[in-house]
């Protein structure tokens, strides 16, 4: 019987394999030929996203999130406009400011609810609580309830952080809180604002765990805002509201929206228990092209009695990433402030509702220098 073939026998000579520091110029492989090549190289492939080595959310924080929202044309035009007349701008921000730094007596809690997704609920929570943060000398919190996932840390920074349940479970199993234990659950963003991730769990909090956490915060935080699950029927939502002191309605500027936040807020004002709960609405334009002006909804919302500010479409705000303040539209900057402004000024006028009674404790006092507003 004969020996069975080579199956390599055609093969011909095995390949030689390029020595450390052959280049392309001699015949090797580019990836081979030095480490500074290979680093090279890595970094391509984890810059691709066809390979999956960066997730879209961290490409686009590199990419966009410090895109400002008006071009340097744009800009430069506004500059040489404003050489012949009066921008009131400036004065209106120092007026808003100056609310916004107003002291409060206990941690003032302010709910962000919305009726449906993609009303910009959690645009306008990290647009609060970033404008707090950069007006307040004192540290404030922003709570993430939702809970498929929620993206108010991709808008607040962008850093690894327990979600809101977990950090309820952690406050729960103390025996007794301090700043730093409470801030270390917590992320960091800008300006002392402290926030936490994406929810684990997609069950409800309860409210033995919705109490444990709001008084863990309110204890340390003179303001937290919070960014609830949609719809006010939800039980995260209702407890939330329970033991707020304000509240923002993010209304998306479409002829569906605004008349169903109309409508509402109709409801809102006569209804027993949210009647207690003072509102002001946020008209987000959320498309570029939309037909509805955000300024002029805004503008009738108020006529049903209603508090309301108007938030213009905004590139940089429409990359869906960090938010930064400086790169705002003048105008988005300006109605943020004064949004912020309003409802803490219904906060401090009005006291706990509900179950609420006994959660809050003294703020904190950790002065900030230097913030860029």
């Amino acid at each position: 019987m004969s020996a069975p073939l080579d199956p390599w026998h055609d093969a011909g000579p095995a390949p030689t394999r390029p020595r450390p520091g052959a280049g392309p110029t001699d015949g090797g492989d580019p990836l081979w030929s030095s480490r500074s090549d290979l680093r090279q190289g890595l970094a391509r492939a984890q810059d691709d996203p066809g390979t999956g080595f960066e997730s879209v959310a961290s490409r686009v924080q590199r990419d966009y999130s410090r895109r400002p929202a008006l071009s340097l044309w744009a800009r430069g035009w506004r500059a040489l406009g404003g050489l012949w007349g009066h921008d009131r701008t400036g004065d209106r921000l120092a007026a808003s400011a100056k609310v916004v730094q107003s002291p409060v007596t206990t941690g003032r809690r302010i709910a962000v609810v919305s009726l449906r997704g993609g009303a910009g609920k959690t645009t306008v929570a990290a647009l609060t609580a970033s404008t707090f943060a950069a007006l307040r000398p004192e540290p404030v919190s922003a709570l993430d309830l939702d809970p498929a996932l929620g993206s108010l840390g991709l808008r607040l920074g962008h850093r690894p952080s327990h979600g809101a349940d977990r950090l309820a479970a952690e406050l729960a199993a103390m025996d007794s809180t301090t700043f730093d234990a409470v801030t270390s659950l917590m992320s960091l963003g800008v300006n002392d604002l402290y926030y936490t991730g994406p929810r684990v769990a997609g069950g409800p909090l309860g409210q033995s765990a919705a109490t444990t956490l709001l008084s863990g915060l309110s204890r340390y935080f003179p303001v937290t805002v919070i960014d609830c699950p949609t719809g006010t029927e939800n039980p995260d939502t209702a407890a939330m509201l329970t033991r707020a002191h304000a509240a923002i309605f993010a209304v998306p500027a479409t002829a569906a929206g605004v008349d169903e936040a109309a409508g509402y807020l109709r409801h809102w004002l006569t209804d027993p228990f949210l009647s207690a709960i003072p509102v002001v609405a946020a008209v987000v334009g959320t498309d570029r092209d939309g037909v509805l002006d955000p300024l002029a909804q805004a503008a009738a919302l108020t006529r049903i009695g209603v508090g309301a500010v108007a938030l213009r479409h905004d590139r940089h705000v429409a990359g869906g990433v960090g938010i930064s303040l400086p790169l705002l539209l003048p105008e988005n900057r300006l109605a943020a402030a004064e949004l912020a402004a309003q409802v803490l000024s219904a906060a401090n006028a009005t006291g706990i509702t509900g179950t609420a009674a006994g959660l809050s404790t003294g703020g904190s006092t950790r002065a900030r220098q230097g913030v860029a507003w």
